[in-house]
C-alpha cells in the first residue's frame, strides 16, 4: 500500500484561492476539503492519473474523527517532478470542477457529488482540429454524477 499524507498548508491555500476566484459554489465546504498526497500517481487505461477528487463518506469521517466532504488526492511523484506551478494550478482547478455542492429543491438538504468532465478527447485529434465539439447548454447538462 502506498504511503499517504496530508498536504502542506500552502497547497490548501492554493485550493482556497481557486475556490474564492473560480469556484464560489464550493465556499460553503472549503474547510471540508482535505488535500492529500500519495507517494506515486496511479494509472488508468495506461494514462497517468495526476490527481482526483473523492467524496468522503460518513464512515471515513467516523473512523478518522474528521468532518470532510471531499478529498483531493494528488500523486506526489508527478506533482513535484512533472508539473510546473501553472500546471499544478490547472490540475487543482480541474479537480475542483468535478466537485458539486447543490441544495436539494424538495428537502433543502445540501447534496455533494463528483461529476465526470463534460469533454473527453484524444490529444492527437485536438492538436489537429482544436476543440471542435459543440458546446451544450449549461442548463441542460450539469455533468453526469459519478458518486453521490
Amino acid at each position: 500500500m502506498a504511503s499517504i499524507w496530508k498536504a502542506a498548508e500552502d497547497i490548501k491555500a492554493r485550493v482556497n484561492k481557486l475556490i474564492a476566484n473560480r469556484h464560489p459554489e464550493l465556499a460553503l465546504v472549503s474547510d471540508e476539503i482535505c488535500v492529500v498526497f500519495k507517494e506515486k500517481a496511479g494509472k488508468s487505461g495506461g494514462q497517468v492519473v495526476y490527481g482526483r477528487a473523492l467524496k468522503c463518506s460518513d464512515y471515513m469521517n467516523v473512523i478518522g474523527g474528521t468532518s470532510y466532504s471531499f478529498i483531493i488526492e494528488l500523486g506526489a511523484d508527478t506533482w513535484s517532478q512533472d508539473l510546473m506551478p501553472d500546471q499544478q494550478e490547472a490540475l487543482l482547478d480541474s479537480i475542483l470542477c468535478s466537485m458539486v455542492v447543490a441544495e436539494d429543491e424538495n428537502s433543502g438538504d445540501i447534496r455533494m457529488s463528483i461529476v465526470k468532465p463534460e469533454i473527453q478527447a484524444f490529444r492527437k485529434n485536438v492538436e489537429e482540429y482544436g476543440m471542435w465539439f459543440p458546446k451544450e447548454d449549461e442548463e441542460e447538462v450539469e455533468g453526469s454524477p459519478v458518486e453521490e
